[in-house]
C-alpha cells in the first residue's frame, strides 16, 4: 500500500470512526485490506482507495466493520484470567449473594473468543441454576459477531489459548472444527454494538472487559468513552482494559486494583484520592501480592461493593 494512501485510510478512519490509528499498525492495516479485497473480488488497494475516495458510504462502513475485527484468541493474558476466577468472581459471588444475579459485558468482543473464555470461568466458580447470569458480548463487525454466534472454530483458534482440558470439557469437534457445548453458549449472547452511538444498556454491569479497544480512539474520545463505559457499570464494580494500554482519562472514573493485571475499580468521580487506610485485603490473603479492593467515599444509597462484605 502506497503510503499516501496509508494516509488518506487513517484520515478517513479518524472522521468516520474516531480511530488513532499510527504508522505502526500499517502491516495489520494492509494485511487485512488485502483479504476484503480478495473477497470482494477489487482488483487492488489502490482501486479501493479509489471507490473510498468516491464516498462510497456502504463500502466505507464495510472497510471499517473488515478493520474492526480484531486479533484475539481465547484466555488473552491467562495471567488476567487466573485473577479474575480466583479473587474477582468469589468476591461477586458473595456481594449479590442475596440477589444471585451477575452481569457482564465485554466491549470489542471480536469472534467471542474473550467472551467464551469469560463463559467458561464464570461456570466453574458459579455451577448455579438459581443465579441470573448475563454475558453479553458486543462487536463493531457483524462478520465477528455471527461467528461468535456459530461458536465454530478451526484447529488453530482453539488451540490458540485453550488448554487441553478446557477444550475438552468445553467443545466438541465436529468435522474439523470445534463447537462450543450447549451448557455454555446459552450463558452468552452477542450483539453488534458501536462504542460512538449513543444507546446503551438499560441495566448495570458488575464487570466490563474492554481490553485494547479504547487505545485505538482519540484521546479526547477515549475520555468521553470513559465516562460512558463508567455509567454503564456498578459502583464497585471491575472494568479490564489491555495489558500495557494507556486510556486518557480512565482514572477520573477508575482506580487501579494493586496487585491485580489490566483490572480498575469503579471510583465515584468526584472522590478524593483513596488513603492506605481505605484498602481492604481480600479474605484468605496469601502474600503482598493480593489484590485490594478499594472503597470509595459514597455509599448512600447503592448496593454492596465488593469490599463491603469484608468488613463483616
Amino acid at each position: 500500500m502506497r503510503k499516501s494512501d496509508f494516509d488518506f485510510l487513517i484520515n478517513l478512519l479518524n472522521r468516520q470512526a474516531g480511530w488513532n490509528f499510527s504508522e505502526r499498525e500499517y502491516f495489520s492495516i494492509d494485511k487485512k485490506l488485502s483479504n476484503f479485497i480478495r473477497e470482494k473480488g477489487i482488483a487492488s488497494i489502490e482501486d479501493l482507495i479509489v471507490e473510498l475516495k468516491s464516498g462510497q458510504k456502504a463500502l466505507i462502513s464495510q472497510v471499517i466493520e473488515t478493520l474492526a475485527l480484531a486479533d484475539t484468541r481465547f484466555f488473552r493474558d491467562w495471567n488476567v484470567f487466573q485473577q479474575f476466577e480466583q479473587y474477582v468472581l468469589p468476591l461477586i459471588k458473595e456481594t449479590n449473594r442475596n440477589i444471585k444475579k451477575l452481569r457482564i459485558l465485554s466491549l470489542g468482543c471480536s469472534s467471542g473468543q474473550e467472551v467464551y473464555s469469560i463463559a467458561i470461568i464464570v461456570n466453574k466458580v458459579l455451577p448455579y441454576s438459581d443465579w441470573q447470569i448475563d454475558i453479553i458480548g458486543t462487536d463493531l463487525s457483524s462478520a465477528a459477531i455471527a461467528k461468535a454466534q456459530r461458536g465454530y472454530y478451526d484447529q488453530f483458534e482453539i488451540q490458540n489459548g485453550l488448554k487441553a482440558e478446557l477444550m475438552i470439557d468445553n467443545f466438541t469437534l465436529e468435522g474439523t472444527n470445534w463447537r462450543v457445548n450447549d451448557n455454555i453458549k446459552k450463558m452468552v449472547e452477542f450483539r453488534r454494538y458501536n462504542l460512538l452511538d449513543e444507546a446503551t444498556f438499560k441495566e448495570e454491569f458488575d464487570i466490563i472487559f474492554c481490553r485494547n479497544v479504547l487505545r485505538f480512539f482519540t484521546p479526547e474520545l477515549q475520555e468521553q468513552l470513559c465516562a460512558k463505559i463508567h455509567s454503564m457499570q456498578v459502583p464497585g464494580g471491575i472494568l479490564y482494559v489491555g495489558k500495557g494500554e494507556e486510556v486518557k482519562g480512565l482514572t477520573d472514573f477508575y482506580g487501579a486494583v494493586p496487585g491485580m493485571s489490566c483490572a480498575f475499580q469503579f471510583k465515584e468521580a468526584k472522590d478524593v484520592a483513596l488513603t492506605p487506610q481505605q484498602d481492604f485485603d481480600l479474605p484468605e490473603a496469601l502474600n503482598d501480592d493480593t489484590p485490594h479492593f478499594i472503597r470509595p467515599a459514597s455509599l448512600a444509597n447503592r448496593r454492596p461493593l465488593m469490599s463491603d462484605i469484608l468488613r463483616k
